[in-house]
């Protein structure tokens, strides 16, 4: 890259880089890319760009080009191939000159772009000498090199003010002290040169970029920004002359972007100092506040202010009632720290906390002071009033496409930054929960428009109950206990519901669903769903969007009964499912089918009678053909609701949600990112409502399942969950051709798993043990060796050791082999030598000390049950620990037995009725629920008598090894044991 001939060669790359010639461009890239590891690329980059006689296109390209390679190699040891130290010292020299003589302004920006990525590593110490150039250059009497200068600065200051080492901080702090001053009177001069010359020229341009800078010095330069007098003197000078632009806007019909732009950092630069100095503004927030509700709500500034700028001094007051900061702390005192007003307000407070900054008080007092009767009944009338209508603008949207306008006036989140309505809108809630005295005034206005509306064709009036009417739903909570919402209903909202008047129908049905959470006596709901069912009948789509909203808020209120919706259920979800094929909008669709999945889920088996499930059954195909992963994610989220309420007739569904399932959970599919969860549920649903005998049509999607049990332990409770329902489903068959791949991905995962993780994967292995009593126990092979080693070790919590044993003890019971096959893997990975015998004696030792910290009687039990089989086999390890076995089970036995009518002792576990009919108190949810019933009624556990088994195994023990060796063994147990066997042996 040296040379002419070098520097002519990139040129005519950058030249054919820039080419319409996809193939040529392509080319040019290659080589582009090929010539970056090249030494010297980068101070040709910069040669390049210097060159003004070149194209310009060309010289913009590779600008980007350096700008993009600093950002990636400039930094001391990011790779082998970074730029030398000397091309460094070149690159930085040829920035220094081309900055200010650059002709294209495009190329400029990039270039100021670039030494701001450069000062971050190299400013002040490897590049002393930018900042006091460019200061040189802003000081000069040449306005070209003067705005170029000070783009450059703006992005170098931008930078270093992100630096957040204290060494930094501290050097950033001294800059901004040193040239603040200076920018300060630069831009107040370069402001009168522009407000008297009649025009927006380059005087403004050069002002707003100081303005810029200025902005970050003072939000960024100071550590506590009040006490430095250029601060002081800055901000009000900041409040004045945006007072002065607005007002020279207006007179000069200056509309043009940059004014507009120079005006909103204006209102940025004290919004700012409010966020992050929140105490550094209490000096202006006497002034702030004025300054805010001037162009806010007063009547003369009305015409001064633009859109945004409203929109700023409504942030900008909701931040002031918001800040904690000026929020004086509670104190234990019996004597309050503040004096209360007849209308619940404050009205001064007094420092009697002495934690609490002395700024905090003034800014407490401040507020008070402002916010007077008076000032809130202004700004609650002039919100209402002035800001909540409908404008035409929003009208014109509702006619020109409805559901648009439908989705746009229900954004939420942080939309009140960046748009008007939203802005006033929380100002209004804001205002509400911090000062009582607003419910009073808001009444007042309530009162002037009581009466129904008369006049359908009254604009003005309708505007009017529709903002007042979206005031009282936003407030709904702070007017619990001044409005009863009951009587309004009945007395004129229901008499205005039948005028032809679309505007308040919409904000009528909107109004219910926000009142219907807060106070709505249980008379009055079925009267709302009915005007929410005339709401789904409109014409209108945008009042049939808001009745479906509203209804979704009633169908999930705490309060809702389903029996007073089952009058009007078939036509609601008639109507709704016509308004979800009328609707266009993806979103809105979406929002439709979150109601209907919610009436689904409320009305439970009762949405059966409805007329239209079969038609939403063939509707949701064509949904789930949409490229919209929301859209489809709504689509399995109702299906989940539609396969509950139909049961085991769901199986009607199958070809359709077979294909949504394997979508929803291939990991290789980019849906799954969206679909993942959803997918699971609805999987496991139709897992639960599978009827016997099943057939095989869910095998083939055990393909997806394996993959979930390895990847992470997000989705491992459903993974595990749909495991269990396999083994239901499928006893036998799912262990013999899948349990041993199941159980290879669970050891992979168990070993760095929390103890909640560990709980769900043994209660699996547990649950397959139980349904596959012949295949399960070989499938489990892959994992036993650590369970077994877990349960010998017994350094678990009483809840995992109660699975671990509970996993051996079944492993004892019914797979004798793998059993053992458990003990010889903990022998071959114990540290120290030892034996089979020797581990059995270790198992049996933590079965029989383990099992009185297990509270489950069913797993006490079980592990009983365990240690008879155990003491059946008659090895010495065993018998010499006869008396902790007799203890463990003498344990059990008082916590399983009872007395029957006739006074003798049973198992209490054994006589349960798994069999028996659901009662009129128990109900029967799945098909998963009555096989859980018919494989407990197998169990060991509750099929085997602990008592009777107890006596027999201690006469087969007495008959093999003879009458002096039982009591041989019997002298081995203490006299306290001895007691409390006796009575289970008689």
């Amino acid at each position: 890259m040296e040379g002419d001939g070098g520097l002519m060669m990139l040129y005519e790359a950058f030249r054919e880089a820039t080419s319409q010639d996809p193939r040529t461009m392509k080319a040019a890239e290659s080589k582009l890319s090929s010539w970056e590891c090249q030494q010297g690329f980068y101070p040709a980059l910069a040669k390049l760009v210097s060159n003004i006689s070149f194209e310009s296109g060309a010289r913009f390209m590779a600008t980007v080009y350096l700008k993009n390679g600093v950002e990636r190699q400039w930094r001391k040891g990011n790779n082998i191939i970074g730029i030398l130290e000397s091309e460094k010292a070149e690159i930085k020299v040829l920035l220094e000159q081309i900055i200010l003589i650059e002709p294209v302004l495009s190329i400029t920006a990039q270039l100021a772009v670039t030494m701001g990525k450069i000062a971050r590593f190299d400013v002040p110490r490897d590049w002393p000498t930018l900042l006091p150039m460019l200061l040189e250059q802003i000081r000069s009497n040449e306005p070209e090199k003067q705005y170029r200068a000070l783009l450059a600065t703006y992005h170098v200051v931008k930078i270093l003010s992100t630096k957040r080492l204290t060494g930094d901080r501290k050097l950033f702090q001294d800059v901004s002290s040193e040239i603040f001053d200076y920018l300060f009177g630069l831009w107040d001069s370069l402001f009168l040169n522009w407000a008297h010359s009649g025009a927006s020229g380059e005087s403004l341009q050069r002002a707003h970029f100081a303005l810029k800078i200025l902005r970050i010095l003072t939000i960024r330069g100071y550590k506590v920004p009040h006490e430095s007098q250029s601060v002081t003197n800055f901000i009000p000078s900041v409040m004045r002359r945006a007072k002065e632009t607005l007002e020279l806007r207006v007179s000069r019909q200056d509309s043009s972007a940059l004014l507009e732009k120079h005006v909103i950092v204006m209102w940025k630069i004290i919004g700012d100092l409010l966020e992050t100095h929140p105490l550094s503004f209490v000096p202006f927030l006497q002034s702030g506040l004025e300054f805010a509700s001037y162009f806010g709500f007063s009547e003369e500034a009305q015409n001064l202010v633009f859109e945004r700028v409203a929109i700023h001094a409504f942030n900008l007051l909701k931040g002031i009632l918001l800040c904690p900061e000026f929020r004086v702390p509670k104190t234990l005192d019996d004597e309050p720290d503040e004096i209360v007003d007849n209308a619940g307000r404050r009205t001064s407070f007094r420092d009697t906390t002495p934690e609490a900054n002395p700024l905090t008080f003034q800014a407490a007092n401040i507020k008070c002071s402002f916010f007077t009767d008076e000032m809130l009944t202004g700004l609650i009338r002039v919100l209402v009033t002035r800001y909540l209508p409908l404008s035409s603008t929003e009208l014109k949207n509702w006619n020109e496409d409805p559901e648009e306008f439908a989705l746009r006036m229900d954004e939420t989140g942080e939309t009140w930054k960046y748009i008007l309505r939203q802005s006033a809108e929380t100002l209004f809630v804001t205002l509400f929960k911090d000062y009582r005295k607003c419910a009073e005034i808001f009444l007042t206005l309530m009162q002037m428009f009581h009466e129904p509306i008369k006049d359908p064709s009254d604009l003005p009036t309708i505007l009017a109950k529709d903002a007042l009417y979206n005031a009282a739903g936003m407030v709904a909570y702070e007017l619990y206990d001044e409005f009863f919402f009951d009587a309004w209903l009945n007395s004129t909202l229901v008499q205005e519901l039948s005028l032809p008047v679309p505007i308040l129908h919409r904000r009528i049905m909107w109004l219910v669903g926000q009142w219907t959470g807060v106070k709505i006596t249980p008379e009055s709901r079925p009267r709302v769903f009915a005007l929410l069912l005339s709401g789904l009948r409109s014409s209108d789509v945008v009042v049939r969007l808001s009745s479906s909203q509203a209804l979704r808020s009633c169908l999930d209120d705490f309060d809702f009964v389903p029996e007073q919706l089952e009058p009007y259920m078939n036509d609601t979800f008639y109507y709704l499912f016509t308004l979800l094929k009328d609707v266009r909008e993806c979103d809105n669709k979406m929002r439709v089918l979150h109601t209907m999945s919610f009436l689904i889920e409320r009305m439970g088996t009762q949405i059966n009678s409805a007329e239209q499930i079969p038609a939403l059954s063939e509707y949701l195909p064509l949904l789930w053909t949409s490229d919209h992963n929301m859209l489809k994610a709504a689509v399995v989220s109702t299906s989940i609701q539609l396969v509950h309420a139909l049961g085991k007739e769901s199986t009607c569904l199958r070809s359709f949600l077979f294909p949504v399932i394997h979508v929803a959970t291939d990991l290789k599919s980019p849906e799954h990112v969206y679909l993942l969860e959803d997918g699971l549920d609805l999987w496991l649903a139709m897992m639960e409502y599978t009827t016997d005998p099943a057939d095989e049509s869910f095998v083939s999607m055990v393909e997806n399942l394996i993959p979930l049990l390895g990847i992470s332990t997000e989705h491992l409770k459903m993974s595990l969950s749909l495991v269990n329902s396999y083994a239901l489903v499928y006893p036998e068959y799912f262990a013999e051709r899948f349990g041993t791949i199941v159980a290879k991905e669970l050891n992979e995962t168990i070993t760095d798993m929390r103890a909640e993780g560990v709980a769900m994967i043994l209660r699996s292995m547990e649950t397959i043990l139980r349904t596959s009593p012949i295949h399960g126990p070989t499938a489990l092979l892959p994992i036993v060796g650590k369970v077994f080693k877990s349960a010998h070790d017994a350094l678990d919590t009483p809840l995992l050791m109660s699975l671990y044993l509970s996993v051996v003890s079944r492993l004892l019971l019914i797979g004798e082999p793998v059993f053992q096959q458990g003990l010889q893997e903990v022998t071959l990975a114990s540290d120290l030598p030892t034996t089979d015998m020797e581990v059995l004696d270790r198992l049996t030792e933590v079965m029989t000390t383990k099992s009185m910290f297990i509270v489950q009687a069913e797993r006490k039990k079980l592990i009983c049950l365990a240690l008879l089989k155990l003491m059946a086999m008659g090895e010495q390890v065993i018998l010499h620990r006869l008396c902790g076995i007799f203890l463990a089970i003498a344990e059990c036995l008082n916590d399983v037995t009872k007395t029957d009518g006739s006074g003798q002792l049973v198992d209490s576990l054994c006589v349960l009725d798994f069999e028996a009919p659901a009662g009129d108190t128990e109900e029967i949810v799945s098909e998963n629920d009555i096989r859980k019933k018919r494989l407990a009624a197998t169990d060991i556990v509750y099929s085997v008598d602990l008592l009777v088994l107890f006596r027999n195994e201690v006469g087969n023990l007495r008959n093999r090894v003879g009458e002096v060796r039982f009591n041989e063994l019997l002298s081995t147990v203490d006299v306290e044991t001895t007691a409390l066997v006796k009575p289970f042996l008689l």
